[in-house]
């Protein structure tokens, strides 16, 4: 884990582009579930929120190898939270 700006500024990045692509579908794709791109929407600004406070305040600040683990298991969870959020936007016009 390089830095902690970076890994937030990447968490806000990708939960932008997941915003941006929500909000394409909603206004610009016929037949789309309105009600369920904006629960995808409060889902994705709910995503940000926790995973930059969680990125901000690692567990065993003492101890190297907690804190190595506590990234990767919070880079894992980030990727598995972006997969099902983009899954649910691919869902929109079905």
């Amino acid at each position: 884990m390089a830095n902690r700006r970076i890994l937030k500024k990447e968490i806000s990045y990708t939960a932008g582009n997941l915003f941006l692509e929500t909000v394409f579908c909603k206004l610009y794709l016929p037949d789309t579930n309105t009600e369920k791109a904006d629960t995808i929407l409060a889902r994705i600004l709910d995503m940000q929120d926790n995973f930059i406070g969680r990125a901000g305040r690692p567990d065993g600040k003492d101890n190297p190898k907690l804190v190595k683990a506590y990234y990767s298991k919070l880079r894992a969870d980030l990727q598995k939270e972006i997969d099902a959020i983009a899954a649910e936007i691919g869902e929109l016009n079905k």
